[in-house]
């Protein structure tokens, strides 16, 4: 191989792998756009506080917004489902919804739990829904928990 084609290899394999986001880059995009579109809008509006993200966890309270009362705790890893896609559900919004039951959510006010696959985000940012899914997706790769 001629030192042309090996330094060009070499340029193009930087390329490719600068565009990447490192973990840390992955885990600060997710927390900051959860908390600033997580929830629903509407008559009564709902937002997400106390947002942890690491690679194998994602934790937030979902809040009414009218009396900042907590209500659901959510919990789940984001490595456990194989594919995401964005719901649309009549009176509430959109989701970015698991192929599974994987999120356990908390009701703090009767403490009970329940499994679902959605995770309820506002409209805003142009292709925000889209966006996170390959955030999470991306993040996923990071857990090196086998399942």
């Amino acid at each position: 191989m001629n030192t042309k084609t090996i330094i060009t290899a070499m340029l193009l394999l930087f390329n490719l792998t600068g565009f990447a986001q490192t973990k840390e880059e992955t885990i600060a995009w997710i927390k900051e756009n959860l908390e600033e579109y997580g929830g629903t809008g509407g008559i009564v509006s709902y937002s997400f506080i106390d947002v942890i993200v690491t690679p194998c966890s994602i934790t937030f309270i979902e809040k009414n917004d009218d009396n900042d009362k907590p209500l659901y705790k959510y919990n789940f890893n984001p490595s456990e489902a194989k594919k995401w896609t964005v719901e649309e559900e009549a009176f509430v919004g959109l989701y970015i919804s698991a192929d599974k039951r994987i999120i356990k959510q908390t009701n703090l006010l009767d403490d009970t739990n329940e499994k679902t696959s959605n995770i309820p985000i506002k409209g805003g940012d142009s292709g925000i829904h889209k966006r996170l899914i390959k955030a999470l997706i991306h993040l996923a790769t990071f857990c090196e928990q086998k399942n």
